[in-house]
Order: C-alpha cells, then sequence, then structure tokens
C-alpha cells in the first residue's frame, strides 16, 4: 500500500536510533521521516508541520533526550531538573499543540515508572527497544492503513 504525503517524526537523541528507524520506516511507500535530536527540537517541528497542515500521522518517541548516558544525568532529566525536555516533557508540550496527535514511545526504559508516565501523558502505545524494527514497522505500517 502506498500512503500519500504521511509524515512520521522520531524524536531520539541517539543518531544510530535515526538511522536504524529511518531504514526501516523508509520501507514504508509514501512515508516521509522526519528527524529531531532533542524533545525541544521534536516540539517545533511538530509545530511547524501542524501550522502547515502537515502533522506527522505518527511521532515515534524516545523517553531519555538528555544526549547522555551517565545514569545521574539521566535521573535529573527523568524528574525534569536538567535543561532538556524528556520524552514525557516532549509529549505533554506536542498533545497542547494538537490534542490528537498519535505518539508512540519507543524506548529501552519501557518497562519503568518513566515509560508508565509517558502513557498516563497521552502516548498511546509503548515498545521496548527489543521489538525488532522489522517488526516496528510492520506495526506502524499497519496502523497507517487504520488511519488512512
Amino acid at each position: 500500500m502506498r500512503f500519500v504525503n504521511k509524515k512520521i517524526l522520531i524524536v531520539d537523541d541517539e543518531p544510530d536510533m535515526h538511522d536504524l528507524l529511518k531504514t526501516y520506516l523508509g520501507k514504508i511507500e509514501g512515508v516521509e521521516i522526519v528527524s529531531a535530536l532533542s524533545g525541544e527540537e521534536g516540539v517545533e517541528k511538530y509545530k511547524e508541520l501542524y501550522e502547515k497542515g502537515e502533522e506527522p500521522a505518527l511521532v515515534v518517541m524516545d523517553l531519555n533526550l538528555s544526549g547522555r548516558d551517565e545514569i545521574d544525568i539521566i535521573d535529573l532529566h527523568k524528574e525534569g531538573l536538567d535543561e532538556k525536555l524528556d520524552g514525557v516533557r516532549a509529549t505533554e508540550q506536542i498533545l497542547k499543540i494538537n490534542p490528537n496527535a498519535n505518539i508512540w514511545g519507543y524506548t529501552a526504559w519501557f518497562d519503568t515508572d518513566w515509560a508508565e508516565k509517558l502513557k498516563n501523558k497521552g502516548a498511546k502505545k509503548i515498545f521496548g527497544r527489543t521489538t525488532p524494527f522489522k517488526e516496528f514497522a510492520k506495526m506502524v505500517e499497519k496502523f497507517l492503513m487504520e488511519i488512512d
């Protein structure tokens, strides 16, 4: 099936994750992948696209958007005590722009209280990074067919 002008916004601080997701999601015909490497950039790109009437059909959101691996930094980030938006706060801001935004978490933190917060703030689904990229892409394609 070919989709017309369907955008998927990937919000993740790891360039390698963007490359992998683009490789698999890019195989879905007619889909355009838009990347954001921080929560702030994700919110800004969503807003720009929304205002042009081109809002993404799906936002793939990571939780840890700190750009760091150190657990003490991540703990501050998780609690909103650093200067960067985590996936929960980025999700909140996107949903203020468009309460109907479809946001899925795709994160290594999938089975945590943090992921539960993401779901409580409005993410429709949470997937662990243990979900193979190929399977994730199939689920995205099925979702796009359902909303088409």
